[in-house]
C-alpha cells in the first residue's frame, strides 16, 4: 500500500509540474539565447532567436558561418561562406512542436518526466523522430535544452544559456537567403 501510494504522490507532483512548465512556456511570444551544441562529438555554439508560431534563426558562430532558419514550414540551413542553401522538411523536426503551443503541450503532457539536480527533464519518443528529452530549469521551469537521439542513434545535445524572454524581434530576421 505504501509503495502505491508513493508513486501516486508522485505522479500528482510531476503532473503539477507539468502543467507549470506548460504555462510557462505558453507565455513566451519570443525567445533569445545563445547555445552549445554538440553533435557527433562535434561542438558548435552560437544564438538563436524564437518568434511563435512560425520562426526560428540559430547562427552559429563557426568558419561556415552556417544558420538555420524556419520560416513557417521551411527549415533551411545556410551556409553564409559558400552562399548555398539547403531545404528541408521542417514537419520531420521537433522544430515544429516546439514553435506550436498544442503541439509543444501534447508532447509534455504525453512525455515521461524525471527529476535530475538542476531540473526536470522530460522524455518524448515519436515514431517519425525519435527521442528526445526537454531539460527545464528547477526553480523557474525555463527551458535549459534538449538532448535528441535520431533513429541513427546519431546524439545531439543543445544547451541553452542567457535566456530572454519577450524582447522584440522583426520578422526579417526569419528571412530565407534566395536560392542559389
Amino acid at each position: 500500500f505504501l509503495i502505491l501510494l508513493f508513486f501516486l504522490i508522485k505522479s500528482n507532483l510531476f503532473a503539477n509540474e507539468k502543467k507549470k512548465i506548460i504555462e510557462n512556456f505558453n507565455n513566451i511570444e519570443t525567445l533569445k539565447f545563445d547555445f552549445i551544441q554538440i553533435s557527433n562529438d562535434n561542438k558548435e555554439n552560437g544564438n538563436c532567436f524564437l518568434k511563435r508560431p512560425h520562426f526560428l534563426k540559430c547562427e552559429y558562430k563557426n568558419e561556415n558561418k552556417k544558420e538555420l532558419i524556419i520560416n513557417r514550414r521551411n527549415l533551411v540551413i545556410y551556409h553564409k561562406k559558400f552562399n548555398k542553401t539547403y531545404y528541408y522538411p521542417v514537419s520531420k523536426s521537433y522544430f515544429a512542436d516546439i514553435l506550436n503551443r498544442e503541439k509543444f503541450a501534447n508532447l509534455i503532457s504525453n512525455g515521461n518526466i524525471n527529476l535530475y539536480d538542476d531540473g526536470f527533464g522530460i522524455k518524448y519518443f515519436s515514431e517519425d523522430k525519435g527521442n528526445i528529452i526537454f531539460f527545464f530549469h528547477k526553480e523557474n521551469l525555463n527551458l535549459i535544452g534538449w538532448e535528441f537521439i535520431d533513429f541513427n542513434e546519431n546524439h545531439t545535445s543543445f544547451k541553452i544559456n542567457n535566456l530572454r524572454k519577450n524582447e522584440t524581434l522583426d520578422k526579417k530576421l526569419f528571412a530565407i537567403p534566395e536560392a542559389n
